[in-house]
């Protein structure tokens, strides 16, 4: 039987805001996100994110509007973010760690027009106001308290209509702007449609066994990427999500323990301080059935200490630039003869190439720069074509992959191998050392908590490794003795030169270790 060829059935979107909608009729009284004491059901948290929107197109917001949010992971932020999307704005959620200089670069780089702040952050934004000529003037608002020149936001935030904005939204709009940490750079406004963020949905949604029965546990802050990972499928499929505002290792899992978290993203920094914690064996955690790494690569120790204290855990690692292409490695994958240290597949859609200086595309098992393809890829810096040009690399179908500035190698059947950053890599005599090979070997030591191999000058060799190492608590051993431990297991050309202790590091979102800071002091300025 063929088709009539008259009129063609409408077809739903499926959009983040559709899916809020269905899961509030379908879940109603379900917790949709928890945060501390305060929780909204599906049904209020529809109805919440309805009147924000309607709130904010009351007060102006245009479709294509860009919100900034300078705020920690609160019931308010999460219905910011998800209010302004339904009204059809750009969410822009800034690090609170950020320098004054560092906010008024994004917030004029990203135009805009709002900006809602923490009591406690307006002192920083106040520093710069006089810069922020793109955002209204009365567009400043203050969350959780009052500040001299801010519109408190609450009562104003409360008066929208109930009924759903209709903005006509489609996948191809911007959804969000995240900047990235800076650890290369000046930071740089990622921008990702509609599209891009439902692929979060598609892939590491399945990817991490996630369904609307998950409750994820979101440790870091929202306003960076990896929290999005669970995040976002928890919020299509129906899940219930639930936001720290301060992490440790009590707080992680007595919210475990309380909620009966499922899931969970965090940072190697993280896992470290669970596993070194001694508590983990003091709460129930039999709920928790997923955990995953990203951010840098997770210790081989770090790995061994997280199956021995909850065995009951499936750990997944995950590689991944929030430009956006992303693998992920599950226990089965890393299960397999000689992929234990693999971070995984290109996730749903993606495809990997990995490229030499001059833009060859590599054989397996050789290092060079990862590039990546795929429905999850930003539509560019926002306002820095020259920057999104310089990331793009085409393929012989004209297709457009980012270049990581990472360094890595595949095997034949597609696995990904990180060997750290290309600004990384140290090139002693001539000859490439990969600092990730020097860190592996080092994290091994039981007397060292994190470690962080950099180049620095030598007369001889141009550069040399040197180790930087923070102890374990209630351990000691000498800078020294540290080095010998650990270059015997080293390639001659891959030993450091000296080990040095520090009682902290530098660092970037997600608790990234900052390897420029650490390198800087070392090299003369030009």
């Amino acid at each position: 039987m063929s088709m009539s060829s008259g009129a063609i059935l409408d077809q739903p979107g499926l959009l983040f805001t559709d899916m809020i909608r269905i899961n509030a009729a379908r879940f109603r009284d379900k917790p949709a996100v928890i945060c501390g004491e305060n929780q909204l059901s599906w049904t209020d948290f529809h109805r919440r994110t309805n009147v924000v929107g309607n709130a904010l197109i009351d007060l102006g917001l245009k479709k294509g509007d860009k919100v900034c949010l300078v705020m920690n992971s609160s019931i308010l932020m999460f219905e910011l973010i998800w209010g302004t999307v339904k009204a059809g704005g750009v969410i822009v959620p800034l690090n609170r760690m950020m320098s004054a200089d560092g906010l008024a670069a994004t917030i004029n780089n990203c135009d805009a027009r709002f900006l809602f702040a923490d009591a406690d952050a307006t002192q920083s934004v106040d520093a710069v106001r006089g810069e922020l000529g793109k955002v209204d003037a009365d567009g400043f608002f203050v969350v959780g308290g009052e500040a001299p020149g801010w519109r408190i936001a609450e009562p104003i935030l409360a008066t929208g209509s109930e009924q759903e904005p209709d903005v006509g939204l489609t996948m191809a709009d911007p959804m969000n702007i995240i900047y990235s940490s800076g650890s290369t750079g000046a930071p740089k406004g990622i921008e990702h449609s509609q599209l891009a963020r439902h692929i979060y949905t598609l892939g590491f949604g399945p990817g991490l066994e996630m369904t609307r029965f998950s409750v994820p546990l979101c440790s870091t802050p929202l306003y960076t990427n990896g929290t999005w990972i669970t995040m976002l499928p928890a919020v299509y499929l129906g899940g219930t999500t639930v936001l720290m505002k301060k992490f440790s290792a009590d707080a992680f899992l007595q919210t475990v323990q309380d909620h009966g978290c499922t899931h969970a993203f965090a940072v190697p920094t993280q896992f470290i301080v669970l596993v070194e914690s001694g508590v983990v064996g003091n709460y129930d955690t039999s709920s928790l059935k997923v955990l995953m790494s990203g951010g840098q690569a997770i210790a081989s120790t770090t790995v061994d200490l997280l199956q021995e204290q909850l065995p009951h855990v499936r750990l997944y690692e995950c590689y991944g630039i929030t430009e956006g292409f992303s693998t992920l490695a599950s226990p089965e994958d890393k299960a397999l003869p000689g992929k234990g240290k693999t971070v995984g597949l290109a996730l749903f859609g993606g495809e990997l190439v990995i490229l030499d200086d001059d833009g060859n595309v590599l054989p397996p098992g050789e290092v060079g720069d990862i590039a990546g393809y795929g429905p999850a890829l930003m539509t560019g810096y926002y306002n820095n074509p020259e920057a999104t040009a310089k990331m793009t690399w085409h393929d012989h179908r004209g297709r457009t992959f980012l270049r990581s500035g990472d360094l890595g190698r595949m095997d034949e059947d597609g696995y990904l191998y990180i060997a750290g950053r290309v600004k990384d890599m140290i090139k002693s005599g001539g000859i490439n050392v990969y600092a990730s090979d020097i860190e592996d070997v080092f994290m091994r030591h039981p007397a060292v908590a994190e470690v962080a191999a950099i180049g620095i000058p030598h007369e001889r060799w141009v550069e040399t490794p040197l180790l930087l190492a923070i102890k374990r608590e209630g351990h000691d051993i000498s800078e020294e003795e540290l080095r010998e431990w650990g270059n015997p297991q080293l390639g001659h050309w891959q030993r450091v030169s000296r080990v040095e202790f520090r009682e902290t590091f530098p660092r970037a979102t997600h608790d990234k270790i900052l390897k420029r800071a650490l390198r800087d002091p070392y090299w003369p300025q030009s």
